[in-house]
């Protein structure tokens, strides 16, 4: 789809921050998690009044759309958004103005959200070819290419963001708006390894965003995020103190800001759970990763390698370290992984990576001492396993079926250091993922 230039020059106060959703929101007011939903649920209303009273082409129908997607992105709605998007696509693109853009990059951010990074790339490339280079829009790209691996064209796109940005500001005569930037650049040292170089870009980062919500007067997830990768690297420098306290300050924001349900306080839970058994904390950890695994459990888009990186971090709270074996323990996680199981069964392929989880899933099952239950999945693992041609899977099958003969009372029970090598830690949960 092309377009001359002109056409969209009133549509670049749309390009928002990727790190941030929507930094036009976050100026008009405090981010509080219950009055957006509140908000979400009147212009829910609005929308479907003016989409069946003028239809879905309308100026007035499409302008109540995207004021209802600035919500539905930070609170994650993502199905409902792709469900809507449908049929935004083909009523915007013959516009081509303003709703056009819009439309192409509210499927932009959709898909990064959704974890489908390369299409989110694709849409951003077409954006930058209709309006050029535009700070945010070059910001959300090198974040694009920073989270698929592609670290120089990522330092390369932030580096032009920051001349961007600041010669922006300079003629508007206002502050640059530099933290989302240096954000990525820190993402992009870390990624590099170079740990010691990243955590005063990260801490930099915190600090403009906590300074610009110290002049509003409330939190925002910005400064959250940055909090987060201050305290990633933190931990990777073992300073687990100060890990333990960003983490916990990006935890507070997110619930506030987000949701308690919202998958940001996902990656918060998980942190703190790493940190707490580094700190010898097996019971704070147990709680955070519990959590974590049933937030990451209804989430929109469904991400198996987290999801069992969650399961084999609270099993093992459970298993090393520990004295003997409380079998009744593991019962408490049956339901998630119940519930687990049927969204991987209807929205998954069905193939080693399902074989994965139907094998966690069954594995905790038979610790929890229902082989009822577990044995099943354990074979529906083995027979996904043995079709999967990719990588050798026979390790994987044998481990299923030696736990399936354990169930049928042929084989003694395993001690809880050579049972069966499946539950590794969160190392081996995306060798076990294929």
């Amino acid at each position: 789809m092309a377009a001359p230039r002109s056409l969209w020059i009133a549509a670049l106060v749309f390009c928002s921050l990727l790190a941030g959703a929507h930094t036009g929101k976050l100026d008009e007011g405090p981010e509080v998690a219950t009055e957006q939903v509140k908000e979400e649920a009147l212009l829910e209303v609005k929308f479907a009044k003016l989409r069946k009273q003028y239809g879905i082409e309308d100026r007035r129908t499409l302008t109540a759309f995207f004021e209802l997607f600035d919500l539905w992105i930070m609170l994650y709605r993502l199905n409902k958004i792709d469900a809507v998007l449908v049929d935004i696509m083909p009523a915007c693109e013959w516009r081509r103005d303003e709703f056009t853009f819009k439309a192409v990059q509210a499927l932009a951010f959709t898909r990064w959200k959704q974890g489908r990074y390369r299409e989110a790339l694709e849409r951003f490339h077409e954006m930058e070819g209709w309006m050029g280079k535009h700070a945010a829009l070059v910001e959300n790209i090198g974040h694009t290419y920073n989270t698929i691996g592609q670290y120089d064209e990522a330092e390369r796109y932030f580096k032009d963001a920051l001349t961007l940005t600041k010669l922006s500001a300079k003629h508007r005569n206002e502050t640059a708006n530099e933290g989302g930037i240096l954000l990525g650049l820190a993402g992009v040292q870390d990624r590099r390894g170079r740990h010691l170089d990243a955590l005063p870009t990260a801490v930099e980062a915190y600090e403009f965003f906590k300074g610009r919500d110290l002049v509003r007067g409330w939190d925002t997830s910005l400064t959250a995020k940055a909090a987060m990768q201050v305290s990633k690297l933190q931990l990777k420098l073992g300073n687990l103190s100060g890990a333990e306290t960003f983490s916990a300050e990006a935890l507070k924001i997110f619930e506030l800001t987000a949701g308690e349900d919202s998958p940001l306080v996902v990656g918060a839970l998980d942190r703190l759970g790493s940190i707490y058994i580094r700190l010898g904390r097996r019971e704070e950890a147990r709680k955070s990763w519990h959590r974590a695994y049933k937030v990451a459990s209804v989430k929109d888009a469904l991400d198996l390698v987290e999801i069992l990186e969650l399961h084999n971090a609270l099993l093992d709270t459970h298993i090393k370290g520990v004295e003997g074996l409380d079998r009744k323990a593991f019962t408490m996680y049956f339901d998630i992984a119940k519930f687990v199981v049927e969204r991987v069964r209807a929205e998954t392929k069905q193939d080693g990576n399902a074989g994965a989880y139907y094998k966690a899933a069954g594995e905790l099952l038979v610790l929890g001492g229902d082989c009822k239950q577990g044995r099943p999945l354990l074979s529906e693992a083995a027979e996904l396993f043995a079709a999967e041609t990719s990588i050798d899977t026979t390790g994987l099958v044998r481990q299923c079926r030696d736990l399936m003969s354990f169930c049928d009372g042929t084989l003694e029970p395993q001690s809880k250091d050579s049972g069966g090598g499946s539950r590794g830690g969160r190392g081996k949960a995306r060798s076990s993922e294929l």
